[in-house]
């Protein structure tokens, strides 16, 4: 009975081994496990601060993009209706009888001006106003071509040295240049 009681023992022995390892391998699992968890917690929470941080960069990259498109948008718009406003402002300009208005800057002419140039259609007025011009003041002032603007006059003196254009393109041009950032005020800006 001796060598059964050794063997029990050993077996017993082995048990009580076995349990305790495995016991000491379960609480390892649970550790592991945990560490696992708390590991994966981490990462999954950095990983999901990553993505808000980038879906909120491409959020604000969008809103920023869809800001300027608005923008341009607005500025094109805006141009386009200024772009109109002056062709329709320029077509009034044709459409009016200028003869006053020509007959005024032929007279208020600089210098020594002998020549005067203006559209086919103002040349019958303009070779009129010049001749009145000629008999009132016995000053010579030749009609000497077309040239192709809306309407006005461009003097020129004997050896065209000089010139004085005052044809309405050039005197819109100026005024547009000058008036443009009081005229957007004054139809977009909010007050």
């Amino acid at each position: 009975m001796g060598l059964e009681n050794v063997i029990e023992d050993i077996l017993k022995s082995a048990r009580d081994e076995v349990s305790a390892i495995a016991a000491e391998r379960d609480a390892e699992v649970v550790s592991i496990t945990e560490e696992a968890k708390r590991r994966g917690e981490r990462i999954t929470g950095e990983k999901v601060a990553s993505a808000e941080s980038e879906i909120e960069r491409i959020r604000k990259q969008e809103l920023s993009g869809a800001n300027l498109e608005v923008r341009r948008m607005v500025l094109n718009t805006r141009k386009g209706i200024l772009d109109e406003t002056y062709r329709q402002a320029l077509e009034r300009i044709r459409e009016h009888d200028n003869t006053a208005l020509l007959r005024s800057l032929i007279r208020a002419r600089e210098g020594d001006a002998t020549r005067v140039y203006s559209n086919k259609t103002d040349q019958p007025v303009v070779e009129r106003l010049c001749d009145e011009l000629l008999e009132t003041r016995l000053t010579e002032l030749e009609y000497a071509g077309n040239i192709d603007c809306i309407g006005g006059i461009l003097l020129e003196n004997e050896d065209g040295t000089m010139r004085l254009d005052y044809t309405f393109d050039t005197i819109m041009e100026g005024v547009s240049e000058r008036s443009m950032k009081h005229i957007s005020q004054i139809l977009f800006e909010k007050t």
